[in-house]
């Protein structure tokens, strides 16, 4: 009789599937064991056919890859605070402009003026 782990980490899973992988199993076999062992807590059934591509392809690593793109410390006291300060000095200027002029997003700017400057009405 086994019994259901309550919690499991994302490498535990992807360590799993290494090791049934190398056992030989197949991805609908490795699915079966994972629900098996961790219920509802387990991977998706896509999530594991994924995992299982990787591994055939070569992958020896379970920790999850460096991705590029923005970074997301573009909401910072730092950055409202400049852009506090921009908005006082002009605050006929558009968000486009001092969204460029601070290197960040249009949403960006948008979130952090309403949501940590409390400024109700934003144009465009």
């Amino acid at each position: 009789m086994s019994r259901q782990l309550q919690v499991a980490s994302k490498l535990e899973m992807r360590a799993e599937i290494h090791f049934l992988w190398a056992k030989r199993c197949n991805c609908t076999e490795i699915y079966r064991q994972l629900h098996e062992m961790y219920g509802e807590n387990a991977m998706s059934r896509q999530a594991i056919a994924k995992w299982c591509n990787m591994v055939e392809n070569g992958r020896t690593d379970i920790d999850d890859a460096e991705r590029g793109g923005r970074p997301t410390t573009a909401t910072n006291s730092e950055i409202a605070a400049r852009m506090n300060e921009n908005l006082l000095t002009n605050r006929r200027m558009a968000v486009d402009e001092i969204a460029s002029k601070l290197y960040i997003s249009h949403g960006k700017m948008h979130k952090i003026t309403v949501k940590h400057l409390e400024f109700s009405k934003v144009c465009a």
